[in-house]
């Protein structure tokens, strides 16, 4: 007899398909791998879902605030902001998340904000600084004008001195931001604050690159006006020993993230499995101060 666990994934599918032929279901491979990896999650018996109609999976709580009559839209926008994956170099999991993840509770989002793990193999973290590096640089030039879309930032490095920039100063520690031609120019040319000249490279950027995020101005036709696509990037670097360290880091947990391709369920569950123990809590905690903040303080609904 065969055991189910020692089949390879074509073989799933092919299982799959011919199940619903018996039952007198016609699905397609698409279709049946969305049914493979809806099963796939429920087996792990963690609190990720996967919905089989739409193919989006994440967090139970966060599927219940999601509304996926806008799916296509934000699919389509998906494909300006994500990142492409390269087979045994990159592997990527893009998710909706801020107000666009929870489109049933905010009926008028206002932005597209995205959320991206970006899971990078290589021998050494410097050369997996180096592949996001050249991936950003390409994706900043690729995205940085069309039609219905312009780029307007890209966050990427931790400062490493106080430096001026454009008559401001920026601190040792803070996140830099680059203008669509600071990116074409591969670097930022400045002060230190004594007048000397300084500059700060791209490559050297990426040897401490903190948290990366790419912002774009986009038309919005389901509104008729201009909007915000954003997004954030989780980067991390899967050493040689299968062993996955994030280079800001801190892995992001994934309690507000609708993710918007099933295909991506192996990805996620391998970088889920990597996330602290108490993250759920960690985040409840930080959730409960902001809305004391909210609450109490500023008093800001929306």
């Amino acid at each position: 007899m065969t055991n189910p666990h020692d089949l390879t994934p074509s073989e799933d599918l092919r299982r799959i398909i011919e199940s619903a032929r018996r039952l007198g279901v016609e699905i397609d491979e698409p279709a049946a791998l969305r049914w493979l990896s809806a099963m796939a999650v429920e087996a792990s018996g963690d609190d990720v879902a996967v919905d089989v109609r739409s193919g989006v999976f994440g967090h139970r709580t966060s599927l219940l605030d999601f509304d996926a009559r806008q799916l296509a839209y934000y699919r389509r926008i998906g494909r300006l902001v994500e990142f492409e994956d390269q087979p045994g170099r990159v592997e990527t999991a893009l998710a909706l998340s801020g107000s666009a993840a929870q489109s049933k509770i905010q009926t008028f989002p206002g932005d597209c904000d995205y959320f991206e793990r970006v899971n990078l193999i290589a021998p050494t973290r410097e050369a997996a600084c180096g592949i996001l590096a050249e991936i950003l640089r390409d994706k900043a030039l690729a995205t940085r004008r069309g039609d219905t879309h312009q780029l307007i930032e890209v966050k990427f490095g931790t400062c490493p001195r106080d430096i001026v920039l454009g008559g401001k100063t920026l601190k040792a520690g803070a996140p830099i931001a680059w203008t669509p031609a600071d990116v074409e120019a591969g670097r930022l040319e400045g002060f230190t604050p004594d007048g000397r000249p300084d500059a700060i490279a791209w490559e050297a950027a990426a040897l401490d690159p903190g948290w990366c995020k790419l912002d774009w101005v986009i038309a919005d036709p389901v509104r008729g006006a201009l909007a915000n696509a954003s997004n954030m990037l989780d980067v991390t670097w899967e050493a040689p020993d299968g062993s996955v360290h994030p280079l800001d880091g801190y892995l992001d947990p994934y309690f507000q993230e609708v993710y918007l391709d099933a295909e991506s369920v192996p990805i996620f569950a391998k970088l889920a499995r990597h996330l602290a123990a108490d993250a759920l809590d960690t985040y409840v905690e930080d959730l409960e101060r902001e809305i004391q903040k909210y609450v109490t303080k500023d008093l800001n609904y929306g």
